[in-house]
């Protein structure tokens, strides 16, 4: 199943080690380290969690 992991590069919850444990946790996933500071990026950066998002489907036709 494709999978697309975002984490925030400043994230006091979720440290980057979190995204690189799930990323090779789940085989063929895709992790996006996202330019935003907290846990909720579709809050702190819409516009950039919205690109991501909208990038990894795009590349899934």
């Amino acid at each position: 199943m494709p999978t697309l992991i975002l984490e925030c590069t400043q994230d006091v919850i979720a440290p980057r080690e979190v995204g690189a444990f799930v990323h090779e946790t789940i085989p063929g996933s895709e992790l996006v380290t996202l330019d935003a500071t907290g846990h909720c990026p579709h809050l702190s950066a819409p516009e950039t969690t919205n690109e991501a998002i909208t990038d990894f489907l795009a590349r899934l036709r």
